[in-house]
């Protein structure tokens, strides 16, 4: 029940994102008020991400190496988390940065805004909340894989170090 919870708030968080953000300029280009300070190299971005295509189905079992990540937590990580805004088609991407893990759970501050890239900076000050979102192991775990019913197909894709 509290994981349905957890992945239903998701959803609302990244709606509520979703319908803030209002493009204006062409979807190659970032949305983004802060301006990045340099591009992330693509040997920052794990294969995994790169080679994730958008799928309508519930995915395929995680890749090894994004579950060990999850599983043993670096102050700072990134999760990338990526879904489909609106039932579309187009993949967007949320970003959590993990603020503290303990032995049982994981403190994830969510960011204020979504991208169309993976690999966005999300290194200027202020790019995450101050609130923090406390999930267990096993519920960290579970954003790896889409759960059966969600519309915007959220799964998270990648972990950056």
């Amino acid at each position: 029940m509290l994981t349905i919870l957890r992945v239903t708030g998701l959803g609302l968080l990244l709606t509520a994102a979703a319908c803030q953000s209002q493009p204006t300029a062409p979807a190659a280009a970032t949305t983004s008020p802060i301006a990045p300070a340099a591009p992330v190299p693509a040997a920052a971005i794990p294969a995994t991400a790169a080679a994730t295509p958008s799928r309508g189905l519930l995915a395929a079992p995680p890749d090894t190496s994004l579950v060990r990540r999850i599983q043993h937590p670096q102050l700072n990580d990134v999760y990338v988390v990526a879904y489909q805004p609106g039932g579309g088609t187009a993949e967007r991407y949320f970003f959590y940065r993990v603020s503290k893990a303990g032995p049982a759970t994981v403190d994830l501050l969510p960011a204020r805004q979504e991208s169309t890239d993976p690999a966005a900076d999300v290194s200027a000050a202020g790019f995450f909340t101050d609130k923090a979102l406390t999930y267990t192991r096993a519920e960290a775990l579970e954003l790896v894989q889409e759960q059966p019913g969600d519309v915007q197909h959220t799964r998270l894709v990648a972990v950056r170090r």
